[in-house]
Protein backbone atom coordinates (compact mmCIF):
# COMPACT_ATOMS: atom_id res chain seq x y z
CA UNK A 1 0.00 0.00 0.00
CA UNK A 2 1.74 2.90 -1.33
CA UNK A 3 0.45 6.41 0.33
CA UNK A 4 2.63 9.65 -0.02
CA UNK A 5 1.80 10.54 3.45
CA UNK A 6 3.19 13.45 5.21
CA UNK A 7 5.64 12.97 8.48
CA UNK A 8 2.42 15.08 10.32
CA UNK A 9 0.25 12.09 9.84
CA UNK A 10 2.64 9.63 11.05
CA UNK A 11 3.85 11.73 13.80
CA UNK A 12 0.15 11.84 15.03
CA UNK A 13 -0.11 8.09 14.45
CA UNK A 14 2.78 7.45 16.14
CA UNK A 15 1.81 9.72 19.09
CA UNK A 16 -1.10 7.92 19.63
CA UNK A 17 0.31 4.49 19.31
CA UNK A 18 3.40 5.05 21.60
CA UNK A 19 0.95 6.95 24.19
CA UNK A 20 -0.94 3.95 24.33
CA UNK A 21 2.17 1.62 24.32
CA UNK A 22 3.47 3.43 27.46
CA UNK A 23 -0.09 3.43 29.19
CA UNK A 24 -0.29 -0.38 29.11
CA UNK A 25 3.69 -0.82 30.28
CA UNK A 26 2.99 0.65 33.21
CA UNK A 27 -0.88 -0.18 34.27
CA UNK A 28 -1.17 -2.66 36.75
CA UNK A 29 -1.63 -6.44 36.20
CA UNK A 30 -5.31 -5.94 37.18
CA UNK A 31 -6.11 -3.08 34.72
CA UNK A 32 -4.43 -4.85 32.33
CA UNK A 33 -6.39 -7.81 32.80
CA UNK A 34 -9.94 -5.77 32.27
CA UNK A 35 -8.55 -4.26 29.76
CA UNK A 36 -8.06 -7.71 27.65
CA UNK A 37 -11.49 -8.58 28.27
CA UNK A 38 -12.84 -4.75 27.30
CA UNK A 39 -11.16 -5.68 24.03
CA UNK A 40 -12.47 -8.97 23.33
CA UNK A 41 -15.64 -6.67 23.85
CA UNK A 42 -14.71 -4.07 21.14
CA UNK A 43 -13.83 -6.89 18.74
CA UNK A 44 -17.08 -7.85 19.05
CA UNK A 45 -18.22 -4.48 17.87
CA UNK A 46 -15.60 -4.19 15.18
CA UNK A 47 -16.79 -7.38 13.49
CA UNK A 48 -20.23 -6.50 13.36
CA UNK A 49 -18.95 -2.80 11.64
CA UNK A 50 -17.16 -4.96 8.89
CA UNK A 51 -19.11 -7.86 8.54
CA UNK A 52 -22.80 -6.46 8.81
CA UNK A 53 -25.12 -5.99 11.17
CA UNK A 54 -26.73 -9.70 10.43
CA UNK A 55 -30.26 -10.64 10.43
CA UNK A 56 -30.74 -10.57 13.84
CA UNK A 57 -34.42 -9.43 15.63
CA UNK A 58 -37.79 -8.23 14.69
CA UNK A 59 -36.85 -6.04 12.34
CA UNK A 60 -33.18 -6.28 11.76
CA UNK A 61 -32.12 -3.12 12.87
CA UNK A 62 -29.01 -2.30 14.64
CA UNK A 63 -29.51 -1.79 18.96
CA UNK A 64 -27.87 -1.28 21.70
CA UNK A 65 -28.06 -4.71 23.05
CA UNK A 66 -26.62 -6.26 19.78
CA UNK A 67 -23.36 -4.38 20.19
CA UNK A 68 -23.33 -5.62 23.67
CA UNK A 69 -21.18 -8.96 23.32
CA UNK A 70 -22.78 -10.01 26.73
CA UNK A 71 -26.76 -9.26 25.51
CA UNK A 72 -26.83 -9.48 22.34
CA UNK A 73 -28.66 -12.22 20.40
CA UNK A 74 -26.83 -12.45 16.93
CA UNK A 75 -25.62 -16.10 16.76
CA UNK A 76 -22.10 -14.62 15.08
CA UNK A 77 -21.01 -13.66 18.72
CA UNK A 78 -20.26 -17.22 19.84
CA UNK A 79 -18.28 -17.42 16.77
CA UNK A 80 -16.05 -14.72 17.45
CA UNK A 81 -15.34 -15.59 21.21
CA UNK A 82 -14.81 -18.99 20.24
CA UNK A 83 -12.03 -18.67 18.14
CA UNK A 84 -10.18 -15.63 19.96
CA UNK A 85 -10.56 -18.28 22.67
CA UNK A 86 -8.75 -20.98 20.44
CA UNK A 87 -6.11 -18.74 18.47
CA UNK A 88 -5.34 -15.54 20.90
CA UNK A 89 -2.51 -14.77 22.76
CA UNK A 90 -3.14 -15.57 26.60
CA UNK A 91 -4.50 -12.22 27.76
CA UNK A 92 -7.04 -12.57 24.54
CA UNK A 93 -7.32 -16.21 25.00
CA UNK A 94 -8.51 -15.87 28.82
CA UNK A 95 -10.29 -13.30 28.25
CA UNK A 96 -12.09 -14.76 25.50
CA UNK A 97 -12.81 -18.23 27.58
CA UNK A 98 -14.26 -15.94 30.47
CA UNK A 99 -17.23 -14.75 28.21
CA UNK A 100 -17.19 -18.16 25.93
CA UNK A 101 -18.10 -19.03 29.42
CA UNK A 102 -20.40 -16.36 30.79
CA UNK A 103 -22.34 -16.57 27.63
CA UNK A 104 -22.20 -20.49 27.05
CA UNK A 105 -20.42 -20.22 23.54
CA UNK A 106 -21.45 -23.78 21.60
CA UNK A 107 -21.62 -22.65 17.64
CA UNK A 108 -17.85 -21.14 15.73
CA UNK A 109 -17.79 -20.48 12.63
CA UNK A 110 -18.55 -21.89 9.31
CA UNK A 111 -16.32 -23.39 6.67
CA UNK A 112 -16.33 -20.20 4.50
CA UNK A 113 -15.63 -18.36 7.49
CA UNK A 114 -12.84 -20.26 8.96
CA UNK A 115 -10.90 -19.87 5.16
CA UNK A 116 -11.47 -16.02 5.63
CA UNK A 117 -9.25 -15.96 8.55
CA UNK A 118 -6.81 -18.85 7.69
CA UNK A 119 -6.24 -16.20 4.61
CA UNK A 120 -5.72 -13.15 7.08
CA UNK A 121 -3.29 -15.58 8.97
CA UNK A 122 -1.32 -16.67 6.16
CA UNK A 123 -0.96 -12.89 5.14
CA UNK A 124 0.06 -11.55 8.59
CA UNK A 125 2.67 -14.55 8.43
CA UNK A 126 4.37 -12.86 5.08
CA UNK A 127 4.27 -9.11 6.43
CA UNK A 128 5.99 -11.09 9.23
CA UNK A 129 9.01 -12.91 7.32
CA UNK A 130 8.89 -10.92 4.12
CA UNK A 131 11.64 -8.63 5.08
CA UNK A 132 11.41 -4.62 5.16
CA UNK A 133 7.98 -3.29 5.50
CA UNK A 134 8.20 -1.54 1.95
CA UNK A 135 5.43 -0.33 0.67
CA UNK A 136 2.91 -0.44 4.20
CA UNK A 137 1.38 2.68 4.23
CA UNK A 138 4.62 5.06 3.91
CA UNK A 139 6.06 2.78 6.84
CA UNK A 140 8.91 1.68 6.02
CA UNK A 141 11.54 2.27 8.49
CA UNK A 142 9.60 1.14 11.03
CA UNK A 143 11.49 -1.43 13.38
CA UNK A 144 10.45 -4.31 15.56
CA UNK A 145 10.52 -1.41 18.49
CA UNK A 146 8.95 1.12 17.16
CA UNK A 147 5.56 2.10 17.57
CA UNK A 148 4.11 1.74 14.34
CA UNK A 149 5.67 -1.60 13.49
CA UNK A 150 2.61 -3.63 14.34
CA UNK A 151 0.31 -0.72 11.56
CA UNK A 152 2.80 -1.84 8.92
CA UNK A 153 2.77 -5.76 9.75
CA UNK A 154 -1.13 -5.04 9.36
CA UNK A 155 -0.89 -2.31 6.17
CA UNK A 156 1.51 -4.97 4.37
CA UNK A 157 -1.38 -7.75 5.41
CA UNK A 158 -3.84 -5.79 3.30
CA UNK A 159 -1.62 -5.52 -0.02
CA UNK A 160 -1.52 -9.28 -0.06
CA UNK A 161 -5.20 -10.20 0.71
CA UNK A 162 -6.89 -7.01 -1.53
CA UNK A 163 -5.69 -9.40 -4.85
CA UNK A 164 -8.40 -11.96 -3.48
CA UNK A 165 -11.85 -11.53 -4.37
CA UNK A 166 -12.95 -12.42 -0.92
CA UNK A 167 -11.42 -9.35 0.69
CA UNK A 168 -11.85 -6.38 -2.05
CA UNK A 169 -14.84 -4.40 -1.83
CA UNK A 170 -16.48 -2.71 -4.57
CA UNK A 171 -17.99 0.84 -4.27
CA UNK A 172 -21.58 0.16 -3.85
CA UNK A 173 -24.33 1.20 -6.57
CA UNK A 174 -27.35 3.10 -7.08
CA UNK A 175 -30.40 1.37 -7.98
CA UNK A 176 -33.79 2.37 -8.93
CA UNK A 177 -36.80 2.21 -5.99
CA UNK A 178 -40.03 1.67 -7.99
CA UNK A 179 -43.14 4.25 -6.06
CA UNK A 180 -46.43 4.49 -6.64
CA UNK A 181 -46.23 7.60 -8.78
CA UNK A 182 -42.53 7.74 -9.68
CA UNK A 183 -39.10 6.04 -9.51
CA UNK A 184 -36.08 7.20 -6.87
CA UNK A 185 -32.42 6.56 -6.86
CA UNK A 186 -31.25 5.41 -3.50
CA UNK A 187 -27.93 4.02 -3.13
CA UNK A 188 -26.99 0.08 -1.99
CA UNK A 189 -23.65 0.05 0.06
CA UNK A 190 -21.31 -2.89 -1.56
CA UNK A 191 -21.48 -6.57 0.50
CA UNK A 192 -19.15 -6.37 3.67
CA UNK A 193 -15.86 -8.72 2.59
CA UNK A 194 -13.06 -10.31 4.72
CA UNK A 195 -11.91 -7.34 6.60
CA UNK A 196 -13.28 -8.74 9.77
CA UNK A 197 -11.03 -11.47 9.53
CA UNK A 198 -7.98 -9.54 9.52
CA UNK A 199 -9.17 -7.37 12.62
CA UNK A 200 -10.14 -10.35 14.26
CA UNK A 201 -6.23 -12.11 13.96
CA UNK A 202 -4.99 -8.86 14.37
CA UNK A 203 -6.34 -8.50 17.67
CA UNK A 204 -6.00 -12.31 18.22
CA UNK A 205 -1.83 -12.26 17.75
CA UNK A 206 -1.77 -9.00 20.16
CA UNK A 207 -0.30 -7.33 16.90
CA UNK A 208 -1.51 -3.86 18.27
CA UNK A 209 -2.20 -4.25 22.14
CA UNK A 210 -5.67 -2.95 23.34
CA UNK A 211 -7.00 -1.83 19.88
CA UNK A 212 -9.68 -3.70 18.02
CA UNK A 213 -11.04 -2.91 14.83
CA UNK A 214 -7.79 -0.99 13.24
CA UNK A 215 -8.56 -1.77 9.70
CA UNK A 216 -10.96 0.35 8.14
CA UNK A 217 -12.82 -1.36 5.26
CA UNK A 218 -12.04 1.30 3.01
CA UNK A 219 -8.73 -0.01 2.36
CA UNK A 220 -10.15 -2.81 1.10
CA UNK A 221 -12.04 -0.55 -2.03
CA UNK A 222 -11.14 -1.35 -5.34
CA UNK A 223 -12.22 1.97 -6.30
CA UNK A 224 -9.71 4.11 -4.10
CA UNK A 225 -6.26 5.41 -5.14
CA UNK A 226 -3.63 4.04 -3.34
CA UNK A 227 -2.53 7.53 -1.55
CA UNK A 228 -6.35 7.67 -0.32
CA UNK A 229 -6.17 3.87 1.27
CA UNK A 230 -2.68 4.55 2.88
CA UNK A 231 -4.65 7.92 4.04
CA UNK A 232 -8.05 6.31 5.80
CA UNK A 233 -5.50 3.80 7.60
CA UNK A 234 -3.77 6.50 9.12
CA UNK A 235 -7.06 8.52 10.87
CA UNK A 236 -8.88 5.34 11.42
CA UNK A 237 -6.00 3.93 13.31
CA UNK A 238 -5.31 6.97 15.05
CA UNK A 239 -8.75 7.45 16.14
CA UNK A 240 -8.99 4.06 17.55
CA UNK A 241 -5.70 4.27 19.49
CA UNK A 242 -6.91 7.61 20.85
CA UNK A 243 -9.89 5.32 22.09
CA UNK A 244 -8.06 2.60 23.31
CA UNK A 245 -6.00 5.40 25.10
CA UNK A 246 -8.80 6.59 26.92
CA UNK A 247 -10.76 3.43 27.46
CA UNK A 248 -7.84 2.47 29.45
CA UNK A 249 -8.20 5.59 31.44
CA UNK A 250 -11.72 4.99 32.04
CA UNK A 251 -10.91 1.26 33.02
CA UNK A 252 -8.92 2.68 35.89
CA UNK A 253 -11.12 5.40 37.15
CA UNK A 254 -13.89 2.77 37.10
CA UNK A 255 -11.73 -0.38 39.41
CA UNK A 256 -10.88 2.86 41.10
CA UNK A 257 -14.65 3.89 42.23
CA UNK A 258 -15.11 0.03 42.73
CA UNK A 259 -13.16 -0.51 45.32
CA UNK A 260 -13.61 2.29 47.25
CA UNK A 261 -17.77 2.04 47.10
CA UNK A 262 -16.96 -1.53 48.13
CA UNK A 263 -14.32 -1.38 50.72
CA UNK A 264 -16.15 -2.30 53.99
CA UNK A 265 -17.25 -5.86 52.50
CA UNK A 266 -15.99 -8.89 53.91
CA UNK A 267 -12.54 -10.50 52.17
CA UNK A 268 -14.22 -12.75 51.20
CA UNK A 269 -16.86 -11.41 49.35
CA UNK A 270 -16.78 -11.32 45.38
CA UNK A 271 -18.09 -8.32 44.37
CA UNK A 272 -15.78 -6.75 43.15
CA UNK A 273 -14.43 -9.23 41.12
CA UNK A 274 -18.14 -8.87 39.68
CA UNK A 275 -17.66 -5.24 39.14
CA UNK A 276 -14.30 -5.74 37.09
CA UNK A 277 -16.61 -7.79 34.66
CA UNK A 278 -19.04 -4.92 34.34
CA UNK A 279 -16.27 -2.49 33.77
CA UNK A 280 -14.93 -4.21 30.75
CA UNK A 281 -18.22 -6.01 29.31
CA UNK A 282 -21.05 -3.89 30.36
CA UNK A 283 -24.21 -4.63 31.66
CA UNK A 284 -24.66 -8.52 32.60
CA UNK A 285 -26.74 -10.70 33.85
CA UNK A 286 -26.96 -12.58 37.30
CA UNK A 287 -26.99 -15.76 35.13
CA UNK A 288 -23.38 -14.57 33.58
CA UNK A 289 -21.98 -14.07 36.79
CA UNK A 290 -23.06 -16.42 38.45
CA UNK A 291 -20.98 -19.03 35.56
CA UNK A 292 -18.08 -16.47 35.36
CA UNK A 293 -17.31 -16.26 39.00
CA UNK A 294 -18.60 -20.26 39.37
CA UNK A 295 -21.30 -19.13 42.25
CA UNK A 296 -24.22 -20.76 43.15
CA UNK A 297 -27.66 -18.65 42.05
CA UNK A 298 -28.36 -17.16 45.38
CA UNK A 299 -23.83 -16.49 45.20
CA UNK A 300 -24.76 -14.30 42.56
CA UNK A 301 -27.78 -11.91 43.74
CA UNK A 302 -25.58 -11.70 46.75
CA UNK A 303 -22.74 -10.27 44.53
CA UNK A 304 -25.53 -8.79 42.93
CA UNK A 305 -27.09 -6.75 45.54
CA UNK A 306 -23.91 -5.32 46.99
CA UNK A 307 -23.11 -3.54 44.14
CA UNK A 308 -26.56 -2.32 44.01
CA UNK A 309 -26.32 -1.44 47.64
CA UNK A 310 -22.88 0.50 46.96
CA UNK A 311 -24.90 2.07 44.20
CA UNK A 312 -22.61 1.18 41.55
CA UNK A 313 -25.18 -0.89 39.61
CA UNK A 314 -29.11 -1.02 38.98
CA UNK A 315 -30.88 -4.30 39.18
CA UNK A 316 -33.43 -4.67 36.20
CA UNK A 317 -35.97 -6.80 35.54
CA UNK A 318 -34.73 -10.03 33.62
CA UNK A 319 -31.42 -10.54 36.22
CA UNK A 320 -29.87 -7.82 34.55
CA UNK A 321 -27.27 -6.26 36.53
CA UNK A 322 -26.41 -2.26 34.42
CA UNK A 323 -23.44 -0.09 35.72
CA UNK A 324 -24.78 3.07 37.11
CA UNK A 325 -23.49 6.52 35.85
CA UNK A 326 -21.08 7.97 38.74
CA UNK A 327 -23.02 10.36 40.98
CA UNK A 328 -26.61 9.14 39.76
CA UNK A 329 -28.78 7.04 42.30
CA UNK A 330 -29.63 3.19 40.34
CA UNK A 331 -33.03 2.71 39.82
CA UNK A 332 -35.15 0.40 42.24
CA UNK A 333 -33.91 -3.37 42.27
CA UNK A 334 -36.46 -5.22 39.97
CA UNK A 335 -37.15 -8.87 40.07
CA UNK A 336 -34.72 -10.57 38.84
CA UNK A 337 -36.36 -13.51 37.01
CA UNK A 338 -39.21 -13.25 34.05
CA UNK A 339 -42.22 -15.34 34.26
CA UNK A 340 -45.70 -15.92 36.65
CA UNK A 341 -42.77 -17.65 39.35
CA UNK A 342 -40.39 -14.43 39.39
CA UNK A 343 -42.18 -13.00 43.22
CA UNK A 344 -41.65 -16.54 44.30
CA UNK A 345 -38.42 -16.41 43.00
CA UNK A 346 -36.68 -13.60 44.61
CA UNK A 347 -38.31 -14.33 47.85
CA UNK A 348 -36.65 -17.76 47.54
CA UNK A 349 -33.28 -16.07 46.56
CA UNK A 350 -33.01 -13.74 49.12
CA UNK A 351 -33.90 -16.69 51.67
CA UNK A 352 -30.91 -18.46 49.85
CA UNK A 353 -28.71 -15.54 49.94
CA UNK A 354 -29.27 -14.92 54.00
CA UNK A 355 -28.02 -18.60 54.04
CA UNK A 356 -24.61 -17.61 52.16
CA UNK A 357 -24.34 -15.07 54.16
CA UNK A 358 -24.15 -16.74 57.54
CA UNK A 359 -22.01 -19.23 55.98
CA UNK A 360 -19.65 -16.63 54.91
CA UNK A 361 -19.59 -15.11 58.20
CA UNK A 362 -19.18 -18.39 59.28
CA UNK A 363 -15.85 -18.03 57.35
CA UNK A 364 -14.68 -15.04 58.91
CA UNK A 365 -14.90 -16.03 62.49
CA UNK A 366 -13.01 -18.86 61.60
CA UNK A 367 -10.12 -17.31 59.42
Amino acid sequence: MVGAMTSTDHTSLGYALGRLAGAIRFASPEIRKVASLATVADAWRAYRRDAGIGNVGPVHQPSTDALSILLTDDPRRDAVVLWLAAHGVPPIADAATMVVRMVNATRGFEVDALALLNAAQDALAQAATGGPLTGACGLADAGPDHPLHGLARAAVAVDVLIRAPDFAESSGHEALLPLPSRSMRHYIASEPAGCWALNLVLVARGIVPQVSGIVPRTVFRLDVTDAQRAAALVKHSTHEALAAFTNLERIESVLGRGREALAGLSRNARAFEAWTLLAALGPTTRKQLMRALSLSRAGADIQARALAAARLVGLETGGLVSPALPGSSPSPSASLDHGPLCAAAADLDIAMAEIDRLLTRGLDKRN
